[in-house]
């Protein structure tokens, strides 16, 4: 039986946090995942290692969309046409 790991908990609520503030800016397979980890961390209870690792990597990949102008509503998934799109072109 796994640990409850009080700092991983509240680590992972606090991006969560995050993560609800840019939840427009989130793919289908990033909000499916977030909404399954934000109702595995309602509660207190056994955690797991990389749950803080996957929420860090979402909101980088929004920091990434947005460095590079991409909507999730509009542009094509899994698609980063970075010269063409790149916003501090010089």
């Amino acid at each position: 039986m796994a640990l409850f790991d009080m700092a991983r908990h509240v680590q992972v609520k606090a991006l969560l946090e995050k993560l609800a503030e840019v939840e427009d800016s989130l793919t289908f397979n990033e909000l499916e995942m977030v909404r399954h980890l934000k109702a595995k961390y309602d509660d207190p209870g056994p955690n797991d290692f990389d749950d803080t690792t996957v929420l860090e990597v979402i909101l980088r990949n929004v920091e990434i969309r947005k460095g590079f102008d991409m909507n999730v509503k509009t542009d094509p998934g899994r698609v980063i046409p970075v010269e063409a799109r790149k916003k501090d072109k010089d």
